[in-house]
């Protein structure tokens, strides 16, 4: 009798490992998700709008590098512009690297605009919705990859090849300091890279878009210049600098409404149909009673993908001649037009991407986006790229007030990535070419 109480004791010993081992993987991940929603809390709350000082932002990683004991690297082409390298090593260093990127800065947010909570709390409400600015663009993304890496390095799942997370400073600027320099540094060289994955976007219906091509971004300043004089007198109308910018907005919008009515019967999977153009900014003026002898318009210009970009940028030109005397145009940003990446069998790793979604249990779909991401300046460099932000079912709020995700699809695309690094790193050396670019094609000459 005392030894069958000996055995029971001794078995009730074992039964909280016997449940550890049962429940398992069930039990980490639930304990990893906790922590993981808080870790995009602490980061949504470093405000990182652009042109801000990104000290804290790199602080925070190199802390869990720390934690983790992983080789950080931090590099500033641009004073007061970082880039941020963490690498989580492969078993093979000749193989090419995966290059998981993210960009720290977002687009301003204040609660004036009219916000529910502060868009730098990261506040969960009830309904499980983190709010915030950069949890859908794209701090979400960023800590994804990081627990998802995590996750696998707790489970001793081995990477044959390196892989890289990049964090970029002006993503939203243009990446004039950040990306652009940075694939042409010897740092970018030395990782040795295969493929670069980078964001996508969230979409209300169930499945995960992957860009595969970028729009290409054209941005425009245009001056006019005319007569300035009291409020009372009246100059024609084409003497003017209003006059003369009148005039440009009526020839672009007219541009606009006829690229407007190609969108309206565009697919939703493909927005390189059309090009789209916004007036964004108008600045004139320095008091009420003087007609302005300077009126300065910007536009925003995402090109379609067979846009033939020398032609286009004659046209522009041909405008604004015709639309009167001193007035200029100024390219703020004119990015050359990307290659696409291919998504078929010609490329393992859309295999990778594509298998891992499936052993998810979640759609993936190749589309072409109406914006634009670093990962254009990436294919433009010669690697492939594919844009994935795991928010399927998910209200598009990238840029919007209120900007939130919702906890479960959160942490669901932690799972998500988790399968989809582990896929990509052990893509064998046998399997890829030796040249990435052969990944890439050409939709526009």
């Amino acid at each position: 009798m005392t030894e069958i109480f000996r055995r029971g004791e001794k078995m009730m010993t074992y039964i909280p490992i016997l449940l550890a081992v049962l429940l398992g993987s069930q039990g980490q991940a639930k304990v990893a998700d906790s922590d993981a929603v808080k870790l995009l809390q602490k980061y949504v709350q470093i405000n990182t709008v652009t042109t801000s000082d990104l000290t804290k932002a790199v602080d925070f990683w190199k802390q869990l590098a720390a934690e983790d004991n992983l080789p950080i690297s931090v590099h500033e082409y641009t004073p007061g512009y970082p880039v941020v390298i963490i690498k989580w090593a492969g078993t093979d260093d000749s193989l090419d690297s995966i290059m998981l990127n993210s960009h720290m800065d977002v687009v301003p947010a204040a609660m004036s605009d009219g916000w529910t909570y502060d868009p730098f709390s990261g506040h969960l409400d009830t309904n499980g919705d983190i709010y915030g600015r950069g949890t859908q663009d794209m701090k979400s993304v960023s800590i994804q990859y990081y627990m998802a890496l995590r996750r696998l390095k707790a489970n001793n799942i081995p990477l044959l090849r390196n892989v890289y997370m990049t964090l970029m400073p002006d993503e939203e600027l243009g990446a004039e300091n950040g990306m652009i320099p940075f694939l042409k540094s010897q740092e970018f060289l030395d990782m040795n890279v295969g493929l670069e994955l980078d964001e996508g976007t969230s979409y209300p219906i169930p499945f995960i878009p992957v860009f595969y091509q970028d729009k290409v971004v054209w941005q425009i300043r245009v001056d006019c210049y005319g007569i300035s004089a009291h409020g009372s007198t009246f100059p024609t109308t084409d003497s003017t600098a209003t006059g003369k910018c009148n005039n440009v907005i009526n020839r672009f919008f007219q541009f606009r409404d006829e690229q407007y009515a190609l969108y309206g019967k565009a697919a939703q999977d493909n927005a390189g149909g059309y090009t789209s153009i916004n007036l964004n900014r108008i600045n004139a003026g320095t008091a009420d009673n003087v007609i302005p002898s300077h009126v300065s318009l910007v536009f925003d210009m995402r090109l379609g993908n067979t846009v033939d970009t020398e032609e286009f940028d004659a046209t522009l030109h041909k405008w604004i001649s015709e639309a009167g005397e001193n007035i200029t145009l100024t390219y703020i940003l004119k990015n050359q037009q990307s290659p696409a990446t291919y998504t078929n069998t010609t490329t393992p790793y859309w295999t990778a991407i594509t298998t891992a979604a499936a052993s998810a249990g979640v759609i993936v779909a190749p589309i072409l986006p109406p914006g634009s991401t670093d990962a254009r300046h990436v294919r433009n460099a010669g690697y492939p790229a594919y844009g994935v932000s795991p928010m399927p079912s998910t209200e598009l709020l990238l840029h919007s007030v209120n900007e939130r995700l919702n906890k479960n699809t959160f942490t669901k695309g932690i799972s998500f990535y988790e399968k989809v690094i582990k896929n990509l790193a052990n893509v064998p050396g046998s399997a890829t070419a030796q040249n990435p670019v052969a990944y890439l094609y050409k939709t526009a000459e």
